[in-house]
């Protein structure tokens, strides 16, 4: 493969409040040969279903809100990226630290997040041979389960139709410190 690698996301995506069922509706547009990219609209509703804001702009550049025919308030806005981004693989500030294990979340996070990969932690470290070591590994290893029909099951998500559906029991997991959580070694 060469030339400029890209992703287009296209296709509705909503994002609903559990607890009052507020929802945003966006739209990702796929974009044409002559059309502009990575445009994305949608519509705030409340939890009666009215509609109470609409929503335009790019995911790559700033979502704003159209507060009337000629006014807009923007929403966000995306940062610059950092000066040594083609060090981090054209990450943004934000997604550089995505990987980062601090100390007001380590004790939070569960035994099998994927920030705990090897391969992650090593590529995290600038050791590029072991990081790729460690993912042929791991890969095996998820190979494997496979073979033998033990492949991991979401545990707190369940599919319904093409959506999955969160069924609970993360955060109470957490808060108990992930005791009495059956936890597979996935490396």
């Amino acid at each position: 493969m060469v030339g400029t690698k890209y992703l287009e996301h296209c296709g509705k995506m909503t994002i609903e409040n559990t607890k009052n069922h507020a929802r945003c509706v966006l739209e990702f547009k796929q974009s044409g040969y002559f059309a502009a990219s990575n445009v994305v609209s949608g519509t705030v509703h409340a939890p009666s279903g009215k509609v109470v804001a609409h929503l335009e702009g790019r995911w790559d550049d700033q979502i704003a809100q159209t507060v009337d025919s000629s006014n807009f308030r923007i929403l966000w806005r995306m940062a610059p990226f950092p000066k040594n981004t083609d060090d981090y693989y054209g990450f943004t500030s934000f997604g550089i630290t995505l990987n980062e294990i601090t100390s007001d979340i380590e004790a939070r996070l569960p035994p099998t997040d994927s920030r705990y990969r090897p391969d992650v932690r090593s590529l995290e470290g600038g050791d590029l041979d072991l990081a790729e070591e460690q993912k042929i590994r791991v890969e095996e290893m998820q190979r494997e389960r496979r073979r033998r029909g033990a492949d991991q099951q979401p545990r707190w998500f369940k599919q319904v139709g093409e959506e999955w559906v969160y069924v609970g029991g993360y955060w109470e997991a957490r808060a108990q410190g992930w005791k009495g959580v059956e936890i597979t070694p996935l490396w």
